[in-house]
């Protein structure tokens, strides 16, 4: 071993006196050069080994590292070779046959190019703008239609919104195009233009006709007899016909309102009376109603008849189970809502329109309905529970819909228990009028005999899915301006009515006294003549001294001439939330 070493130690030196020398013969004597030389030379040699080695290692040898290919587009070789290179010289190794070119979707494969193979990407993408066509509009107001009207005919492989260009106005009015954003999942975007025509109408409607009605219990008549629209601008305004608070099965006094609005959204109401007297209560006829389906489309006339006090009665045996005292209205509320929307099915077919009482009894009892169904639960319940609330009319639009403006938490809100198809359990509680605006379904409604909605939002507050309302909700306390409104006439009245009272009452009591002395006058002057001279009368046949005429003698009070008040015709109804809070 040590001899071995010996000589590998003389072979070193030997090599590196050559190496010396070698070194000398080209120039470099400086010793430190000639030390530190070899180093430098060795590590260049393993830098250009590496540099080679890797490169060997990355080659492409023509082929990409990944694809990006439209849908639809031919899968061929030719798509993963590099521009100057031959696609004959390639092939795939992987199989293409399982890759579908008309999703979007991303495949590993390998491609060859002799024996030398390659792991490549291929990405099938949709970088195709999306394609409608125009549909052109005539407005008759400067308010913007829904964007999504303005084209037909839209093409594209994924979801596409529809929105306007920014900046987008109409308030001049006349004839322009108007430039209608598509844009697509993946974010190509086409513009459509579509032609519209604009002009200002700011003239409401005018109704015709209308006048107060008389009819008995029972025989509804048509409404909309001898109604007429007119419009200086729209050739078919449109006209609601309001009897949501006519009870035509129970006699009393109602008020029926007729409200009509033309394509610009100007609108007019009439409020005429609806007097109900004594009948039988069988229905004989049923109401053309425009905003609502017209008569019973139940085959039956099971819930025809129903009174406002058997709505109620159905409704009070729900709000029992779901609601309970400790609860703010905010929380009553809710609960109405979630109930109607959760319990009572959405159907077009076999409803009872005859009466909203017949809506409501027939949806209570069958769990299922239209949205005038939902909407009169809610009404009935929300009565119950003190939450004053208004009928919203959805405006504008061929198919019907209603829903309830309900004042909670010191402000007026939509709510709407319909369920919406595609939406499962969603349903709209407290929103404002630009919230509303923006949920599923058509909205739009009319605005006339409505009291002004509440600006602040409380959505973050509210949650539908669950049927609760927040703790830390603020709260509002502001009481109905409109309850408070009727309280102080309601008290205005009774003070009159009071003082009248009292003031005829004191005329009745003088006007008594009066009769009575002029009675005892009478009897007294007419006691001095008949009778004989106080000599030769009998101390019993003296007159009698004045006293008050007997009870029989004496005038009936306006008290005893009043006849007893007939027993109420009207349901027992609970007290009406517009009078209290």
């Amino acid at each position: 071993m040590a001899g071995n070493r010996a000589k590998t130690d003389k072979k070193k030196a030997k090599s590196g006196k050559k190496f010396s020398a070698f070194l000398k013969k080209i120039g470099v004597t400086n010793p430190l050069l000639q030390v530190a030389l070899p180093f430098v030379m060795a590590m260049v040699v393993v830098t250009i080994g590496s540099c080679a080695y890797y490169n060997t290692k990355n080659a492409t040898y023509g082929i990409k590292k990944e694809v990006n290919v439209t849908y639809d587009t031919p899968l061929t070789i030719d798509l993963f070779v590099e521009e100057g290179e031959d696609p004959s010289d390639f092939s795939f190794v992987s199989d293409v046959s399982v890759i579908d070119m008309s999703q979007i979707a991303s495949y590993q494969l390998k491609v060859a190019k002799g024996s030398h193979k390659m792991a490549t990407v291929l990405n099938v993408i949709d970088d195709v703008a999306p394609y409608a066509e125009p549909v052109p509009q005539t407005l008759y107001s400067i308010e913007l239609p829904d964007p999504n009207e303005c084209i037909t005919n839209l093409c594209d492989r994924s979801p596409v919104t529809v929105n306007y260009a920014e900046g987008t106005d109409i308030s001049m009015g006349g004839s322009f195009l108007v430039s209608v954003v598509l844009t697509d999942a993946y974010m190509n975007q086409s513009v459509v233009e579509v032609p519209f025509e604009v002009t200002q109408d700011l003239v409401a409607p005018i109704i015709l006709g209308a006048h107060d009605f008389e009819f008995p219990a029972g025989q509804i008549p048509d409404y909309l007899e001898g109604i007429t629209v007119t419009d200086d601008v729209d050739p078919e305004p449109a006209i609601v016909v309001n009897d949501m608070e006519v009870d035509a099965m129970t006699p009393g006094t109602y008020e029926l309102s007729y409200i009509a609005s033309d394509a610009a959204g100007n609108e007019a109401m009439v409020t005429v009376t609806v007097t109900v007297t004594e009948g039988d209560g069988t229905p004989t006829s049923a109401q053309t109603n425009p905003n609502m389906p017209s008569g019973n489309q139940s085959g039956s006339n099971k819930y025809s008849n129903s009174t406002n006090a058997d709505a109620y009665a159905a409704a009070q045996k729900v709000y029992n189970k779901i609601v309970n005292s400790s609860m703010t209205k905010v929380q009553k509320g809710m609960k109405i809502f979630y109930w109607v929307n959760r319990n009572i099915s959405f159907t077009q077919y076999g409803i009872d329109y005859t009466s909203w009482a017949s809506l409501c009894c027939q949806a209570f009892a069958q769990r299922r309905s239209s949205c005038y169904g939902h909407w009169a639960c809610c009404k009935a319940m929300c009565d119950i529970a003190g939450i004053s609330n208004r009928t919203v009319y959805r405006s504008g639009a061929n198919k019907y819909h209603v829903w309830l403006l309900c004042y909670l938490n010191g402000g007026w809100y939509h709510c709407d228990a319909t369920p919406w198809p595609g939406y499962g359990h969603y349903f709209i509680f407290m929103m404002t009028d630009a919230e509303i605006a923006r949920a599923p379904g058509n909205h739009k409604f009319l605005s006339s005999g409505l009291p002004a909605r509440s600006t602040v939002s409380v959505q973050k507050y509210v949650n539908i899915n669950s049927g609760t309302v927040s703790s830390s909700m603020p709260v509002d306390d502001t009481p109905d301006p409109e309850e408070v409104a009727a309280a102080s006439n309601s008290a205005a009245a009774a003070a009159s009515a009071s003082a009248a009272a009292a003031s005829a009452s004191a005329a009745a009591e003088s006007s008594a006294a009066e009769s009575s002395s002029a009675a005892a006058s009478s009897s007294a002057a007419s006691s001095s003549q008949a009778a004989p001279s106080s000599q030769a009368a009998p101390s019993s046949q003296a007159a009698p001294s004045p006293a008050a005429p007997s009870s029989e003698e004496a005038p009936p009070s306006p008290a005893a001439e009043s006849p007893a008040a007939p027993p109420s015709t009207a349901p027992e109804e609970p007290t009406d939330p517009e009078t209290q809070e």
